[in-house]
């Protein structure tokens, strides 16, 4: 195996020079970061809003956001991108209440969709809006996602009719904002242009309802764009950046923490770009190099972290039959993976398996890693589970990326690396993000589209009876949210009426959404694990994934709903579904299929340069009943007369992003359009859209 390598030294954070006052720490924490004590010290401060730490992976920044809540009687809603996430960091949170011992006794709760139905099933409840008063008035640390808090912020629980009337705007939102002091917001750096410009509209609707409120984002990558809105809305923010600082080095020292190992880091040579390359290695080097590894040093936990799921299904069973007869245990975490297998794989693991469910903030405690990575800030993101614990007298890591990539950083004139130097993580993490490739941002969907969002906000905060309530709030957030996106309110209205009169509402229902309305999504019954709980075999997984990489049977909607029920399972959670499929296996190689639509040209379509609505779209794979159902839904899609790898390769489009190839003819061997569908849509819709002469706003007419 041919392979660069580099090795990364330690890193050791500076230790606070005092205990800031209020705090008192337990016996087996004799101090704190500097980052940490300087968090605690900005929320108690009255003239700062938002606070960004910006501390490096492992250097505990989850600590520094529950300091006060622990000391200080900080009630705390906060809000984690993954389920596997919040569930790491409940157990945390936990732990901090064990050691410190807060006297009065905050109880911590974790709720996402799931949990949030089966709570109410249970408890026998009305609606999601008694669940979600229910959990806030028994938890003064609730653990949630930021998609909740934005439906709250959105008024999207509320009892109404369709003409708008029932319960006030603020009958939720009021009451959850009421019950907590901190907002905080974990590994926001993984969230979109658009998510972004949700969160900031709901930050100004506290900030003119109820105003002394603190927000607080970790992230090791700041947020340029939120920054941005903060600065031009005026609300006060402070950065703590303990590089800028000083406040990391790379040798020991009186005063320093050690937070990260020493690593030894290869970049395997001549892996080509596409979607095979990684799962081949790891097949080829499954023996002569990961299992060797564990035999070597024996008491090592690995992790593999892979951009598809189905090749992490492929790889666990290949991985248990070459580990278990060593008495090795073999775990997979991934978007497929039932709860109770996630649960325990992190902690029982000898070598986890996984996607992006464990690569975003999870500390588990490994010495030997494998990944691929979409981007540079997904690198950094997967390559800091690593190192981050004592006890392991080698660190080693594997970065499974294109030849082009490993060309950049080892190969071309003024290459940043050297094979077998030895560099410290800021130098690294820099030339990673300056050599890795361009990836959009999107930077003009705010004005685009998220003034959307904020023009629906708007309406109901020129209610009477949120006049009556909040008799300032309508004219102060229309003048900060102006001001920040650079839109127009009025003009946001014109275009989302005139969208409700061309009945294309289920454009607005996405650009009101926090991901996406997942109009693709399926509804699976997983066949594949024998040994998973029966009620959490029922899951939802996209059709162009499905169609790619997996093997499945048709099943009928009222067979499935009876399934889940019997199950013990709200059936809720699938009524939206695209069809219903039962889960057989995998392939061994994606299935080659596109899209396709007979209906109007195809090229007149693609050059309207707009969003719309199209029905009778289907595919070329996978079985009829799957086109058929395709065929009756309308979905909210943009299509470009680009084929998908020019588009991909000309406008930076993430690896995830919901483009595929399109034709009007079924047997086309090179589709020669694009087809994006809900979100992705819009997003790539603005990439157009900003070229064009100001005054035209027939955008969605």
């Amino acid at each position: 195996m041919t392979a660069y390598t580099i090795g990364l030294q330690p890193v050791y954070s500076q230790r606070a020079e005092a205990v800031p006052q209020g705090v008192t720490l337990p016996p087996d924490l004799s101090s704190l970061s500097w980052h940490q004590a300087e968090t605690f010290k900005l929320l108690q401060d009255p003239n700062i809003d938002v606070i960004f730490n910006t501390a490096m992976t492992g250097d505990g920044k989850s600590l520094a956001a529950y300091l006060a809540a622990m000391t200080n009687r900080t009630y705390t809603l906060a809000m984690y991108p993954t389920n596997e996430l919040a569930r790491d960091q409940e157990k945390q949170v936990a732990g901090y209440k064990a050691k410190f011992k807060p006297e009065y006794d905050p109880q911590i709760y974790r709720l996402n969709a799931a949990i949030l139905e089966d709570f109410i099933q249970t408890n026998k409840l009305s609606s999601k809006l008694a669940g979600l008063c229910d959990r806030a008035d028994n938890a003064e640390i609730l653990l949630t996602n930021p998609d909740i808090f934005h439906y709250i912020h959105d008024f999207r629980y509320l009892r109404r009719n369709q003409e708008g009337k029932g319960d006030n705007a603020n009958r939720l939102f009021a009451k959850i904002d009421d019950n907590y002091q901190l907002f905080l917001f974990d590994e926001f750096h993984v969230f979109s242009s658009a998510q972004t410009t949700s969160i900031f509209n709901a930050i100004l609707l506290i900030k003119h309802t109820l105003p002394g409120k603190k927000f607080l984002f970790l992230s090791a990558t700041p947020n340029d764009l939120l920054e941005d809105f903060l600065a031009k809305a005026g609300l006060r923010y402070r950065i703590i950046d303990p590089v800028k600082q000083g406040a990391y080095q790379f040798t020991p020292g009186d005063n320093w923490r050690q937070i990260n190992y020493p690593i030894r880091l290869n970049f395997p040579q001549k892996l080509e770009p596409n979607l095979r390359s990684s799962y081949d290695w790891i097949v080829e080097n499954a023996e002569t190099t990961i299992l060797q590894f564990f035999q070597e040093h024996p008491g090592s936990k690995g992790a593999i972290i892979l951009n598809s799921i189905a090749a992490v299904k492929k790889l666990v069973p290949r991985f248990k039959e070459i580990f278990e007869p060593l008495g090795l245990k073999v775990r997979e975490n991934t978007g497929l993976t039932g709860e109770t297998e996630k649960s325990k794989s992190v902690t029982e693991a000898d070598l986890l398996l996984g996607t992006s469910t464990i690569d975003v903030g999870v500390d588990f405690q490994i010495n030997f890693l494998v990944f691929e990575a979409a981007d540079a800030g997904n690198f950094i993101q997967r390559f800091g589970r690593l190192g981050r614990h004592e006890g392991f007298e080698v660190y080693q890591a594997y970065a499974l990326l294109p030849n082009f990539i490993v060309e950049r950083l080892f190969e071309m004139e003024k290459h940043p690396l050297q094979d077998g130097e030895i560099c410290d993580r800021i130098t690294f993490s820099d030339a990673i993000r300056a050599h890795y490739g361009y990836v959009n941002e999107f930077k003009q969907y705010p004005k685009r589209w998220g003034g959307i969002q904020s023009a629906c906000v708007h309406l109901e905060l020129k209610r009477p009876q949120m006049q009556s309530k909040y008799p300032e709030a309508a004219d102060k957030f229309a003048a900060d949210i102006e001001s920040a996106l650079g839109i127009s309110i009025k003009q946001m209205y014109g275009q989302l009426f005139r969208c409700m009169e061309k009945e294309k509402k289920k454009i607005i229902e996405e650009a009101r959404s926090f991901r996406g309305i997942s109009q693709l999504d399926c509804g699976i019954y997983d066949g594949t694990n024998s040994d998973e709980p029966e009620r959490e075999r029922f899951k939802t997984y996209n059709l162009p994934s499905l169609l790619s990489n997996f093997t499945f049977e048709w099943m009928e909607k009222k067979d499935f709903m009876a399934q889940a029920k019997k199950a013990g399972l709200a059936s809720s959670r699938f009524d939206e579904a695209l069809c219903y499929l039962k889960l057989t296996g995998y392939r061994e190689l994606r299935e080659d299929w596109q899209f396709y639509y007979s209906g109007d040209d195809l090229k007149d379509m693609s050059k309207s340069g707009k969003v719309q609505i199209i029905k009778g779209l289907e595919v070329t794979g996978g079985i009829n009943q799957i086109s058929r159902k395709l065929a009756n839904r309308g979905l909210v899609c943009f299509i470009s007369d680009c084929d998908r790898a020019t588009l991909r390769g000309k406008l930076g489009l993430p690896i995830h992003f919901q483009a595929y190839r399109l034709s009007d003819r079924a047997e086309e061997r090179k589709p020669p359009f694009t087809i994006a569908f809900g979100r992705s849509a819009l997003l790539l819709e603005t990439l157009i859209w900003h070229w064009k002469p100001k005054e035209d706003e027939g955008w969605i007419c």
